[in-house]
């Protein structure tokens, strides 16, 4: 399949999803993992195991059919515009072979860029599917920028975890099908942290230990940094009262600013904390992982009391899309269990499939950092995009500047 000279600019073809030249995302992890692997950071054994326990082609191209059946009449093209590497391959080319539907791509980094090439583009910017964060939908659907569901063509909906519908920012699942989700924690090395660590308040004191101060990095996210201090102080993450954000950026400048040495949202994948260069690292869980396949043993992944995030993206039908029936045949083949077990192997993040560990091998690595607990699942919070967001991104500016790595 090759690209038309008519094409948007932005669309590549199935075989090209890397976008280049911008800000990475947490779904950037795969492309990381990859150069990881390459270098020698990641063993041999996870390896083997994505290539031995991919799911069995015939299977996904099974469930691509049986969603097709679910929705009648569609077209033969499908235009979907999501992170770069954000998926297994294989998901898309057994959904192509099986249905004869062309997928196309658009690629972006931000949810912020999506929105933007949306609502400039009014409507017609050509994709039929994107896929949002979570808090990001109420801003996207205020702009009309996408269409409510028919769940009627959607019968895998009914396999979806309740734990993960039915969220503030999409009551009932209006616009929103959810495709995969996490949570942010923190790492550490225990042969320099031998003390046990739950709390966002052992994250600090730890930081400021002789071994540790100049070996701590943080995610390079504004709401992600604010969340350590208002998650400790008990104060609810979505606050838009400023004189609480301002305290937060305050406590985050004495107890954390002169520890940091990095801003790095990949610790795990890049190296940092295999290397040494860091000891102690707030993460996403799915990069952590890549960390602790390394070295099971000399670290620690920690899901922190007393809150922290819970993040999801999900999949949804952009206004201005040309074929529904062949939007809602996609989306339901991909939270159809066998694709979704085919996705959570290879990117490590938890899909909202309630029965996908019937699909899974039993030896999958690090399980334990993919699918969270009840406890954990109790204390996680989303973020929704509100009136306080330009605040936000001044104050972690003023943040990184205080630190060393500023």
């Amino acid at each position: 399949m090759t690209n038309s000279s008519k094409q948007d600019p932005d669309r590549e073809p199935i075989r090209i999803l890397a976008p280049e030249g911008h800000k990475f995302s947490r779904r950037d992890l795969m492309k990381f993992a990859a150069v990881s692997t390459g270098a020698g950071l990641l063993g041999t054994h996870q390896d083997q195991f994505l290539l031995s326990h991919s799911s069995n082609l015939s299977a996904l191209q099974a469930a691509a059919k049986r969603s097709l059946k679910a929705v009648g009449k569609i077209n033969k093209n499908l235009y979907i515009y999501t992170w770069g590497q954000y998926d297994n391959p294989t998901t898309f080319s057994a959904f192509q072979s099986a249905t004869g539907i062309q997928l196309q791509f658009g690629s972006y980094n931000s949810n912020e860029a999506m929105i933007a090439k949306l609502e400039l583009a009014q409507g017609t910017a050509g994709y039929d599917i994107v896929v949002p964060t979570g808090g990001y939908i109420p801003e996207m659907v205020a702009k009309g920028l996408l269409l409510p569901l028919n769940k009627s063509k959607i019968p895998n909906f009914s396999k979806l975890d309740t734990k993960l519908l039915n969220f503030p920012w999409d009551p009932h699942n209006r616009y929103s099908i959810p495709k995969d989700y996490g949570t942010t924690g923190f790492i550490y090395d225990k042969t320099v942290i031998t003390r046990k660590m739950t709390t966002w308040a052992d994250f600090a004191k730890a930081a400021a230990l002789p071994a540790v101060s100049g070996k701590v990095s943080l995610l390079d996210d504004p709401n992600d940094v604010m969340g350590i201090a208002l998650w400790n102080s008990g104060i609810d993450w979505n606050t838009p009262k400023s004189s609480q954000l301002h305290a937060a950026n305050k406590w985050l400048i004495k107890n954390l600013a002169p520890h940091v040495s990095n801003f790095d949202s990949y610790p795990g994948a890049t190296g940092g904390l295999v290397n040494g260069s860091y000891v102690l690292s707030q993460a996403w869980n799915g990069d952590a992982r890549q960390a602790i396949l390394h070295a099971p043993k000399r670290f620690a992944w920690v899901v922190p009391e007393p809150a922290s995030e819970i993040w999801v993206d999900n999949w949804a039908i952009a206004k201005g899309a040309k074929d529904l029936n062949t939007a809602y045949a996609f989306i339901d083949y991909v939270i159809d269990p066998v694709v979704a077990a085919n996705e959570l192997i290879y990117t490590g993040y938890s899909s909202p499939v309630s029965n996908v560990r019937n699909f899974l091998p039993k030896n999958l690595p690090a399980a334990n950092m993919i699918f969270l607990t009840a406890d954990q699942s109790k204390r996680l919070t989303s973020y929704v995009v509100n009136s306080s967001n330009n605040l936000r991104t001044q104050l972690y500016s003023e943040f990184k500047a205080a630190t060393a790595a500023g």
